[in-house]
């Protein structure tokens, strides 16, 4: 029967034609856990809907390790090989995939990318996507709950990446909102993660990192600081929890992964990108890391702990009950 529908599904797109497997190009800017978990999911829906690497699709990954330039090249690479789909996973790649593809009617699935229209993205009828915007507020408050009394928050990040300059603006003017001073630390690429993080020592009560793709690849250098210093850290990604953060709050990016495909297989399906809305990922976790609070000697407050989507203890993660 899954053939059945595939095969209609193919021939509505008018891929049968083409007598070769369908080509998607998937393209990330940095290796890191979150991106990952990203291209893991979009891989897995196709699967799902009978799209078999190897037999009837055939998957080429590109990851510019940080580098718009080779995210540039990459997209290119992509152009040159014939693709017919191509997935940008984070807002610089996105970005690449656009400049390179916005007047090929190939199509262009973007995923994970913070601010759509600010990175560029609309106004293509080749491209869609997903956004993975955070409500930087709702962290910055949960932040003053974790910590009474903190008024300066250190934050590092990349003022390269517009995604997060975007983060950054915005965490800045909910922080005055809130009476906290944000004492942000720039670097330019990964190289930069350990002298930033260690320029904040001594200036700052606690430590915020959102979807930063550079910080979040480097991010054990923040984790270090905070551990030498015992400040609480908050990251802007759940699956930084295993790598030091005390507290993550944000999307599942497996599930985003899984959302992205479920566009991917639409567009395959024949539905035109243009007609497909920006989708915003809504229903944020919180997970708050024991091992780290007992490293530092820190005790979460009770009302944190009630909004707890689970915890990791002895390294495994456990799901709060309902």
């Amino acid at each position: 029967m899954r053939k059945l529908v595939l095969a209609a599904v193919l021939a509505a797109f008018g891929l049968l034609s083409l007598g070769r497997p369908i080509v998607i190009g998937i393209t990330q800017i940095v290796d890191h856990p979150a991106l990952n978990a990203v291209r893991d999911g979009v891989i897995a829906t196709l699967r799902e809907a009978g799209y078999v690497d190897g037999q009837n699709v055939r998957f080429i990954l590109g990851n510019a390790q940080g580098d718009f330039s080779v995210a540039i090249a990459i997209a290119q690479n992509f152009l040159a090989q014939g693709v017919d789909l191509v997935v940008s996973i984070a807002t610089p790649t996105s970005q690449a995939a656009v400049q390179v593809f916005k007047d090929t009617g190939i199509p262009v699935v973007f995923s994970a990318v913070t601010d759509p229209v600010g990175a560029g993205l609309t106004g293509y009828p080749n491209v869609t996507g997903l956004s993975d915007l955070i409500d930087v507020r709702a962290d910055l408050m949960l932040l003053q709950e974790l910590v009474p009394g903190a008024k300066r928050v250190g934050m590092v990040y990349n003022p390269g990446e517009v995604n997060s300059a975007i983060l950054t603006a915005m965490a800045e003017k909910a922080a005055r909102e809130l009476g906290l001073t944000i004492v942000a630390a720039a670097a330019e690429n990964t190289a930069a993660v350990p002298l930033a993080a260690q320029s904040l020592i001594g200036r700052v009560d606690a430590l915020y990192v959102t979807t930063d793709n550079t910080v979040v690849a480097a991010l054990e250098a923040v984790v270090d600081v905070a551990n030498r210093e015992r400040l609480p850290f908050l990251v802007a990604d759940p699956t930084s929890l295993e790598r030091g953060a005390l507290m993550c709050t944000g999307f599942d990016y497996y599930d985003h992964g899984l959302m992205t495909g479920e566009v991917v297989a639409n567009v395959l399906a024949g539905v035109a990108p243009k007609d497909i809305p920006i989708t915003y990922q809504r229903g944020t976790q919180v997970w708050l890391n024991l091992d780290m609070a007992q490293r530092i000697g820190f005790a979460f407050p009770t009302s944190v702990v009630g909004k707890a989507t689970g915890i990791l203890l002895g390294g495994r993660r456990f799901v709060a009950e309902e």
